[in-house]
C-alpha cells in the first residue's frame, strides 16, 4: 500500500483530503497540532495514522521528519497552514515570522528531506491559495506567503523532476471549512461566479488526481480551483446586470 502524508489533516481541507486519499487505497499519515481529540477520532473511523507536530516550531519539523525516515513515502501534501491578521502600520513581525515558518518553511524543508525518500513516481501537491495571486490588506503574511509556495513548487518541480518526483501546488479561493463564519460564506458567495464556496472534498478530489498515473505529466504547475473568482470583476459584473 502506497503511503502518503498529508500536514494538517486533523480539520478543514486537510481532513478531507486524508479521508478522500484513505477511500482510495493510500496509507494515510497525518499531522495535528493541538486537536489531539479530532486526530484520535479520525484514526478510529477512518484508519489515519497521526503525529503530533506544531510546524510553527523547527524542532518540531525536524522531529517529524526522523519519525518518517523509516517510511517509503509516495507522496507529501503540505496542506498545513495558519491565517493571522496582521496590518501593515502596526505590523507584529512576530506574525510575519510564524506565518512564514508554518506555510513556507515548514513545506520547504519537508520536500527537501522527505523527497530524498519519496519512490520515483510519487509526488507532492502543496496547498497554496489564490491569496497569493492577489495583494493582501489585513492578511500580508499569509499572502506573501502563499505567494512564496507557488514559487518553490515551480523550484522543487524543476529539480525534483529529474528524479522522477512531481511537485505541484492547487491554490483554491474560498473553501467552505468549519473556520467559515454563515456571514463570510455568503458575502463571498456573491462574487464567485458559481454562487458557492468549494467544499473541502472538491479540494481533495484535485489532490487525489495530481497524485495519481492520471497527471504524470503535470510537474511545477499551480492549479487554481475557486469556482471562476479569479475570472470575475465585481464592477463589470454589476455594470452587465448580472
Amino acid at each position: 500500500m502506497k503511503i502518503v502524508l498529508v500536514t494538517g489533516s486533523s480539520r478543514g481541507i486537510g481532513k478531507a483530503i486524508a479521508i478522500e486519499l484513505i477511500k482510495a487505497g493510500y496509507e494515510v499519515h497525518g499531522t495535528y497540532n493541538s486537536a489531539k481529540a479530532e486526530a484520535e477520532k479520525l484514526t478510529a473511523e477512518h484508519g489515519i495514522i497521526f503525529h503530533q507536530a506544531d510546524l510553527a516550531k523547527r524542532e518540531d519539523t525536524l522531529r517529524l521528519i526522523e519519525e518518517l525516515s523509516s517510511l517509503k513515502i509516495f507522496a507529501l501534501i503540505n496542506n498545513a497552514g495558519i491565517w493571522e491578521m496582521d496590518k501593515l502600520d502596526d505590523m507584529d513581525y512576530a506574525t510575519w515570522d510564524r506565518t512564514i515558518e508554518v506555510n513556507l518553511s515548514a513545506p520547504l524543508i519537508l520536500s527537501t528531506t522527505l523527497g530524498k525518500i519519496i519512490e520515483k513516481g510519487g509526488s507532492i501537491v502543496n496547498i497554496s491559495s489564490t491569496d497569493g495571486m492577489t495583494g493582501g490588506y489585513n492578511g500580508l503574511s499569509y499572502s506573501a506567503s502563499k505567494a512564496g509556495l507557488i514559487s518553490i513548487t515551480k523550484s522543487l518541480g524543476n529539480t525534483l523532476g529529474s528524479k522522477g518526483i512531481r511537485v505541484n501546488a492547487i491554490a483554491p479561493g474560498w473553501v467552505n471549512t468549519e473556520m467559515v463564519t454563515e456571514e463570510v460564506a455568503e458575502s463571498s458567495s456573491s462574487s464567485i461566479p458559481l454562487g458557492r464556496q468549494a467544499r473541502p472534498e472538491e479540494i481533495a478530489t484535485v489532490v487525489e488526481f495530481l497524485i495519481s498515473d492520471k497527471a504524470g505529466y503535470i510537474n511545477g504547475e499551480t492549479i487554481t480551483v475557486d469556482g471562476g473568482l479569479f475570472n470575475s470583476d465585481d464592477v463589470l459584473k454589476k455594470e452587465s446586470g448580472y
